[in-house]
């Protein structure tokens, strides 16, 4: 079975995850229940890290670009 839909849910308040398999996501106005078997939540887990650490090193790479521009600067008064 293919499921497609996109859910605007804006903040993410609470995330649980239960012996029985499934993924409840509590979210302004609701929740989303998924059930998701085991390999399924390791992928997702494996997807959501990944996007951590490139945001994470996004991050330092703009605070360390800052950091430079702004030694220049106090190089040059």
């Amino acid at each position: 079975m293919k499921v497609s839909r996109v859910i605007d849910a804006k903040s993410l308040s609470n995330v649980y995850y239960s012996w029985g398999d499934e993924l409840q996501l509590t979210v302004d106005g609701g929740c989303i229940n998924i059930k998701l078997d085991k390999e399924s939540i390791r992928r997702l887990a494996t997807v959501l890290n990944g996007k951590i650490k490139e945001q994470e090193e996004e991050e330092a790479e703009r605070l360390a670009e800052l950091a430079a521009a702004e030694s220049e600067e106090l190089e040059e008064v």
